[in-house]
């Protein structure tokens, strides 16, 4: 095994794990900006890789293992809460009991959409044409983000105090079994290029009365049951590989996770008192700016010079 022969590929891979970590939790699509971005950076080897979609789900896994991480505590009661309830029979039988049950309802959504439309979802966004699309619709999960975050400034109370306009709003035990499943269910747009599976999710719990920092969380916490799912489709392609595409997937894993953590301790700080607004203006204007690129480099007038 030689490394120093596959420097170009360690480097992309190196530099989407830390794009991967950072936009995963990040309202901005993570999966839009793993396209956008290698596409303006004129990878397209890595692109058409068979191996692309496995290793982004290897970044993802690193992702997952950073929220596993940063959340420990909260999955220890929740995984206790799961077996006394079981037991039981009843959600009071443990303080998490209802929680845990509102995300394994929260997860059933999105991971019957990825078995059912991970195919046809791949043939659509990833044919020649694929970065027009991904940019179009970042610009719509911008609109979003912009119009959710609207929306949330009427229904808050008429005090200066931010802390004070947050906590007037729920906690996630608040939340009925019907809006769970509802804000599971909008997590299935971010199987498209573009839609951010954090954003919409926040914003669908913020339609359900959460504060920012309980949809945040709420988001978190769903977020690594969908993405140890979407390893156990795609990662098992790997191993069909050659041996330094395997380690170099797992060093980005390791890279991935990293920067995952730091974003995830910046977040649950931020939406404390924190918007989306920001979110919503940074993916309206670079999908508007990636979009006025490809789409006429996909109707053949000109092509990026590398």
């Amino acid at each position: 095994m030689d490394l120093l022969n596959h420097l170009p590929e360690l480097f992309q891979v190196l530099f989407l794990a830390v794009l991967q970590g950072v936009t995963e939790l990040f309202p901005v699509s993570s999966l839009g900006q793993s396209i956008i971005i290698p596409g303006l950076l004129g990878w397209g080897n890595l692109l058409t890789s068979e191996t692309f979609l496995p290793i982004l789900v290897m970044l993802h896994l690193g992702t997952a293992t950073a929220l596993l991480t940063f959340f420990w505590r909260d999955w220890v009661e929740l995984i206790a809460a799961f077996f006394k309830t079981t037991i039981a029979g009843r959600l009071d039988a443990h303080p998490q009991g209802k929680t845990i049950w509102l995300i394994i309802v929260g997860t059933i959504p999105v991971g019957l959409a990825g078995l059912l439309l991970n195919s046809p979802i791949k043939a659509v966004f990833f044919s020649s044409q694929w970065p027009v699309i991904p940019a179009a619709f970042l610009c719509l999960n911008g609109a979003i983000l912009f119009v959710g975050e609207q929306l949330r400034r009427r229904s808050e109370p008429d005090v200066v105090d931010r802390h004070k306009q947050e906590q007037a709003f729920k906690r996630i035990a608040q939340l009925s079994f019907l809006q769970a499943t509802l804000i599971g269910a909008a997590q299935t747009f971010a199987l498209i290029p573009g839609i951010s599976r954090s954003g919409i999710a926040m914003v669908a719990g913020m339609g359900a009365r959460l504060s920012h920092a309980e949809a945040a969380r709420f988001s978190f916490l769903l977020a690594t049951p969908v993405i140890l799912l979407a390893g156990l489709l795609e990662v098992p392609k790997l191993f069909d590989a050659p041996t330094e595409t395997l380690v170099i997937a797992i060093i980005g894993a390791v890279v991935s996770g990293i920067a995952a953590f730091l974003s995830v301790r910046f977040l649950t700080a931020y939406f404390e008192v924190g918007r989306l607004t920001p979110f919503a203006v940074f993916c309206l204007v670079e999908g508007l700016i990636a979009f006025l690129i490809f789409a006429p480099i996909s109707l053949g007038w000109f092509s990026l010079p590398w």
